[in-house]
């Protein structure tokens, strides 16, 4: 039985990396699942992929770092298919600098999407899903092992993910009553575009990879597919009494810390 049959679910960040992975899983799972991303193209090929495998799945163009596009997209969403029952805060971008390294305009950037793009995301949806009645809905933020703990050079980013897990929280205090949830999800390093990013500043970007797989307790870093596996336990009924809370999907990360 599909896990997330007759759910309808909004990923933004969903044309690469983690946010992909969660669109597939979602898809194969048989939500009616939309893709918001900037990235237009490879947002609409990764949907029709989806549907070419028999999903159902739709690509919406969004800026979450822009309200006005969040509303749309949630206005859409609704308007296509009747109600909003999952949203995964997923967006993210990532500037790989110290604190005294790091522009006025680069926090700004990082926050409006990393920080503000996803409590607006988060604000609207959770509006939708209060037309829900007592179905509720789940809300997943994609937070990270720097939610809970730091890493040098990142220091907006570290910033910006310390937050989320509280938003979840926050949420989940303010909605349990309406049956809407929320968790964060922490990943720790996982095998995606973003991730590169962090390793091609480095001197030696393969042992820097290296480095960060045996940091993990499993000795290797994660794939985008096994963080898209909690978010469908969190999106889903099994995780029905799952609220406030922030999943560690980092392969033992911050336990060896």
């Amino acid at each position: 039985m599909s896990k997330l049959k007759d759910k309808v679910a909004i990923v933004t960040g969903g044309a690469s990396g983690i946010g992909e992975a969660i669109v597939r899983a979602f898809g194969a799972e048989g939500a009616q699942t939309v893709s918001a991303d900037v990235t237009d193209g490879a947002g609409q090929r990764i949907v029709d992929e989806v549907c070419a495998a028999g999903g159902d799945a739709v690509f919406m163009h969004c800026d979450v770092a822009r309200v006005s596009d969040i509303q749309a997209l949630i206005a859409d969403t609704v308007a296509r298919f009747g109600r909003l029952d999952v949203f995964v805060a997923n967006a993210g971008i990532q500037i790989e600098k110290t604190l005294t390294g790091t522009t006025e305009d680069e926090f700004d950037r990082l926050m409006s999407v990393n920080q503000r793009g996803a409590f607006f995301c988060c604000k609207h949806a959770v509006e939708a899903m209060l037309e829900n009645g007592d179905a509720g809905g789940s809300i997943v933020v994609m937070g990270s092992a720097l939610s809970h703990v730091a890493e040098p050079e990142l220091a907006a980013y570290c910033t910006a993910k310390g937050g989320l897990h509280m938003l979840a929280k926050s949420i989940a205090c303010d909605y349990g009553d309406r049956n809407i949830r929320a968790n964060c999800i922490c990943p720790g390093y996982i095998d995606t575009p973003l991730g590169d990013a962090y390793f091609e500043i480095q001197p030696d970007p393969e042992a820097a990879r290296q480095e960060a797989g045996a940091m993990h307790c499993l000795n290797r870093m994660g794939a985008p597919s096994e963080v898209a596996n909690c978010a469908v336990f969190l999106a889903g009924d099994d995780s029905s009494f799952v609220t406030g809370s922030s999943l560690m999907v980092d392969g033992g990360l911050i336990a060896k810390v």
